[in-house]
């Protein structure tokens, strides 16, 4: 549906149609604060800006495609239906949380930096692996078990020889 029109109005109209105008007006106004069980048909661009600007979007709003510098949402909980494309960085101040909503594989093409520790509690599966160094006692386990079948190996060859 297009969005209503406002013809010009001049000197030259009649009370007539200053009257069908305002009246335009006033039934467009409230059709976009109140809503009246009406769809308010807006073809532009809304902007909220300055200092003190907010959008406060109800629990029973959806909103298809929203485009923002910053998404806060303080108390309460952002819920996303569909792909969420970020273009920038994404800072999440909180713990994100993919299987309590059904969405539990996370499938990441570039690399993944963890500056905490990364505990996985099923299976891993690794086409290429890289450790740097292995500390605790894993570390002195694997060493142990690396010095034992070192030494084995070498015994065994010397029996067969």
């Amino acid at each position: 549906m297009a969005a209503n029109a406002i013809s010009q109005l001049t000197t030259a109209n009649t009370f007539q149609h200053w009257l069908i105008a305002t009246q335009s007006l006033i039934g467009t106004a409230n059709t976009l604060t109140n809503g009246n069980g009406n769809t308010f048909f807006a073809n532009t661009r809304l902007e909220v800006g300055g200092v003190n600007a907010s959008l406060n979007v109800q629990n029973s709003a959806s909103i298809n495609v929203l485009y923002s510098n910053t998404i806060t949402a303080y108390g309460t909980t952002l819920n996303i239906s569909s792909d969420v494309l970020v273009s920038g960085n994404l800072v999440v101040s909180g713990n994100i949380t993919l299987d309590t909503i059904g969405f539990d594989d996370l499938i990441v093409s570039g690399s993944g930096t963890f500056a905490n520790t990364l505990s996985v509690t099923g299976n891993s599966t690794f086409s290429t692996a890289n450790v740097v160094s292995l500390v605790g006692t894993a570390n002195t386990a694997i060493y142990t078990a690396i010095a034992n079948a070192e030494e084995k190996a070498l015994a065994f060859s010397i029996a067969l020889g």
